[in-house]
């Protein structure tokens, strides 16, 4: 009877005790996990790169601004007298170079134009500042 007994109670705890699900991911969902993670730093990474790049462009733009804004307040400090018309060229670090031109306008004014060449990456850009002021 004890035989029995126990093949009774096997059978039992087999029947009422459904399998539980087993803990932890498949291999699978930790596929695509790594996936995703991977997508997503790769984006990150490329994303900081173009904010670099995108960095050294501002910083050479507003250095090229800041030339020619600098050369057009001192030309319109100086007096109608000393600078009627005038012409000058300047280059100034990592090849910057600085064109710019004074004219006569019309009723006594004088017409300034600054115009500032700079290479970003290879590649030439240029900016111009013009502006007119009275005598």
């Amino acid at each position: 009877m004890r035989n029995r007994d126990r093949n009774h109670t096997r059978h039992k705890a087999r029947g009422r005790h459904p399998r539980r699900p087993l803990r932890g991911f498949t291999l699978i969902e930790v596929l695509v996990a790594v996936v995703l993670i991977d997508v997503g730093l790769l984006s990150l990474v490329a994303g900081s790169a173009v904010l670099i790049r995108r960095g050294a462009e501002v910083r050479a733009e507003t250095a090229a601004l800041h030339a020619a804004s600098d050369r057009l307040e001192v030309i319109s400090s100086t007096s109608c007298a000393t600078t009627p018309l005038a012409t000058g060229t300047a280059f100034g670090p990592s090849g910057v170079r600085e064109d710019w031109t004074v004219e006569l306008g019309p009723t006594g004014t004088r017409d300034l134009r600054d115009s500032v060449t700079y290479t970003i990456q290879g590649r030439a850009h240029s900016l111009v500042l013009r502006t007119r002021i009275s005598c």
